[in-house]
Parts: C-alpha cells; structure tokens; sequence
C-alpha cells in the first residue's frame, strides 16, 4: 500500500491555533499571515506589533502556549494567554520561571503556576537562564527560538533529566537552518553566541513523523507493506525513532529519497525505552496488546500531563479490551494476548484516537467515540485511514 503526502490540502487545529495567535498580535500594522493550501506567507515581523492590549486564546495546544509564551515576552502591549479547561490545568511554572530569570513581567491572573497568564514585559536582558528539563523540552525550545533577540550571548542551562532531547536537536537545527547557530556544551548547556539573527524568506517543512507512524504501526501489525511519502529517512524528528522500535521487533524499514517503507512481518513483546519519542507511546502500547508476552515501556512520566492524563487512559481503554497493564510514574507494563473489540472513548485527545484506530485494522467492531478529535494534528487522518483498505 502507499500513501500520500500527509496534510495534503489540510491545515490542523494547532497548526491553525499558532498561526491566528501570532496573526492577533501583528495584524494591526500589516503583520499579516496569508495561509494557502501548500504554503503560509508572513508579511512582516516582531517589529509590526503595537503597544497595546492583547488577549490570545491557546485552545488545546500546548506547542501554542509555550512558543507564544516566549516570544510575547520579547513584543510590545500587555498580552494575556489562556487556553481551554486542559490546557489551564497543564503546568507551566518551569517555563514562567525560566523567563522571569530573564527579565519578564508575567502574572498568573488565577492560580500559580497555571494560565491564564498576563505578560508586560517587552525585552529580555539576561544571559543566562537555568531551566528544569523533566516537563517538556518545548520550554527549553521556545526559550531557544527567540534567544537571538535576547542579549549579547545567551545560555540554557538544563538542571535535572532532559525529556525529548531530538525535539531540542531539531530545534537547533532549524535555527541553524536560518543561520542561528546553537552550541550544544557537555552537562546539558546550550549556548546562542552573540550578533545573530534569523536570515530566510523560504523554509520547506518536512513531513511529520508523528502522524507516519499511525501507518507504520497498521504495516507491522497488518503484516502488510505501506509506503509513505513526504518524509525524510535523516530527519531529526524524535518520532522517527519509532521506526528503529519497529525494525527490533523484527519488521524491515527501506528508507528511500522522501519516503519511507515498512514491511510488516511481526508484533513481539519488548522492554523499550521512549523517553525520546513519548508521542508514539500509545500506538506502541496498542501494538503491545497483541504481542505475546510482556512489553515494558519506560520514559512514560511526561505522557501524564499531556491532553489528558495519558496512563490512566491508555490503561482504561486497554482494560476494555481484555488487556491487563501495570503501570509506576515511569513505566508501563502491558500483558499482550488476544485484545477484542470495544468501544474507545479518547479523552478529547487526538493520539487517544488515532492510536487505537491502528487496532480497528484488525479487529473489526472497534468504535472510536469523538473521531473529530484527530483534526487537533492531523484532519485528513480518516480519509488516509480509509484509503489503506
């Protein structure tokens, strides 16, 4: 089987989100985001946001939050940013303290450490900042991303575990990809030498990992071959580890120019670590369902302050399904056998749905309750879906 471009003709929901947020903050001076099927334009920059009040709605999208957090530190006005009940409740505290070390004004207006949040300040003047790296690495990326406004030579300086370290590697290198360069330093360091400044009109997004591995998973389980294309076998996406999990069960992967095979061969139980790539946990933990044996994931802690609480609801869903879990804050342990179909609520999580579509390809019965949820990430995941059979 072979499947197409992914987002063909399809803007998702955080994608949307980013871009209406940044948009709020420039239109009002000629900052203007034009969105077409294949491409967005921006018409100006930082430079066209005025002094004045702004109110931005984050909805479900974390990536949202934590990169306009940063960036409405470093623009004029007195913004505030809030987003749904769930995004409300998931922390942020690192990253707010990471930026007051820094030099931002930031109030919480309710509950500390929680949106909604006010930010008055328009300039960052430190050099450096110490940030706790057991949350997400996006706090570390987003302080990164707007690093070369900073100061004169600016260093992240990680304390603790690092989560998701390839997302920090991609980051580095999509701002070198703009002429920014990042100097990663032993003991966790990442330092942003001084008199740079982001220099591209044109940048060709690759294709997501992310949502390719839904359709790597269907070929290992399915035992059948599915190609899919737009994406790029050196990619430094954390996702595409998910592939290397894949290949050690025993499956072979042909990597190709922009695309990439899966030849599905086998399902075998597994201790994994997937503190690297958390986002393809649950579909790892759907294949695990049916593995004979016991699969152990570690790496997990960080999936329980995701759209929802992600162990609970992995370990209810699977539950339905005659599937036995265990889970520590850090691991998860699933007992595979012989799953059956149930009825899957997903917590208006994307993932939860996406993930246990996978087992919908071989059993038949499976419903998924709220599919809609999918267009958070991936709003043709359906159509793609329906075009393997």
């Amino acid at each position: 089987m072979g499947l197409g471009k992914l987002f063909d003709g399809a803007v998702s929901g955080d994608s949307r989100t980013a871009s209406k947020s940044c948009e709020r903050i420039s239109s009002f001076q000629g900052g203007v985001l034009q969105t077409d099927p294949d491409k967005i334009v921006v018409h100006g920059d930082i430079s066209c946001v005025e002094d004045q009040n702004y109110q931005l709605f984050a909805h479900d999208s974390g990536t949202t939050l934590r990169f306009m957090l940063a960036l409405l530190c470093i623009v004029p006005g007195i913004k505030t940013i809030q987003g749904s009940q769930r995004l409300n409740e998931r922390p942020i505290r690192d990253l707010v303290d990471g930026l007051r070390e820094i030099g931002a004004s930031i109030e919480h207006c309710e509950e500390e450490g929680k949106l909604p949040v006010k930010v008055s300040s328009s300039a960052l003047t430190g050099h450096a900042v110490h940030l706790k790296g057991d949350i997400s690495s996006q706090f570390c990326s987003a302080i990164l991303l707007i690093s070369p406004y900073i100061s004169k030579g600016f260093t992240i300086h990680i304390t603790g575990s690092l989560i998701s370290k390839p997302y920090i590697d991609m980051t580095m290198r999509c701002m070198r990809d703009w002429g920014v360069k990042v100097v990663a330093e032993e003991g966790g360091h990442y330092f942003v030498p001084a008199h740079q400044s982001y220099r591209k009109n044109q940048y060709v997004i690759e294709g997501d990992f992310s949502s390719a591995g839904y359709f790597f998973a269907i070929a290992a389980l399915t035992k059948s071959t599915i190609t899919v294309e737009n994406l790029n076998p050196a990619s430094a996406q954390a996702d595409r580890k998910f592939l290397d999990i894949l290949a050690k069960m025993g499956n072979e992967v042909i990597d190709e120019e922009n695309r990439i095979t899966v030849k599905g061969k086998q399902i075998l139980p597994m201790d994994v670590d997937m503190e690297d790539c958390p986002d393809q946990v649950m579909t790892m933990a759907v294949l695990a369902a049916f593995a004979q044996g016991v699969t152990r994931i570690s790496g997990v802690r960080s999936l329980r302050v995701k759209e929802t609480e992600r162990m609970v609801a992995i370990k209810n869903e699977l539950g339905k399904m005659g599937i036995r879990t265990e889970d520590t804050h850090d691991t998860l342990c699933i007992y595979g056998g012989s799953p059956h179909a149930a009825v899957i609520d997903t917590y208006n999580d994307h993932r939860m749905a996406m993930a246990f579509a996978v087992a919908g390809m071989v059993l038949p019965g499976i419903v998924i309750r709220q599919p809609e949820v999918v267009n958070k990430t991936f709003p043709t995941f359906w159509e793609c879906l329906g075009s393997l059979k």
